[in-house]
């Protein structure tokens, strides 16, 4: 029991430097996202690239909005919490597919999904 114990408390440290790392990345992030929106009237090319989820729900919400901005925040978080438990359980299938979903994503916010952000 103590090793699993020890197993579990590496994990639950390793998702939480990890949510703390990505929260740090958020950051410059979405200044580059900002600064590319253009107070509305630019191309929306870093914010598509980095947080393109987001970008799609504007189709739901109709602008950046109550969800789009949640996603968002919490993105870079939670690919950061992902990666310190792959790290620790030394299983990258859950990075491959979420990376994979990103530039899936991506590639869609880039393919004239959103007229609205040209």
């Amino acid at each position: 029991m103590d090793d699993s114990s020890s197993v579990a408390e590496s994990v639950s440290k390793a998702v939480l430097i990890g949510f703390g790392l990505g929260a740090l990345v958020a950051v410059p992030a979405l200044l580059a996202a900002f600064i590319s929106a253009g107070v509305g009237h630019g191309d929306y090319v870093a914010a598509r690239a980095l947080f393109p989820a987001s970008m799609l729900l504007t189709l739901v919400e109709g602008s950046i909005g109550q969800l789009s901005i949640p996603v968002g925040l919490l993105q870079f978080p939670i690919y950061g919490a992902l990666l310190g438990w792959a790290k620790v359980r030394r299983n990258y299938l859950p990075v491959i597919v979420m990376t994979s979903a990103h530039l899936v994503v991506a590639t869609a916010c880039f393919a004239g999904t959103l007229p609205n952000f040209s």
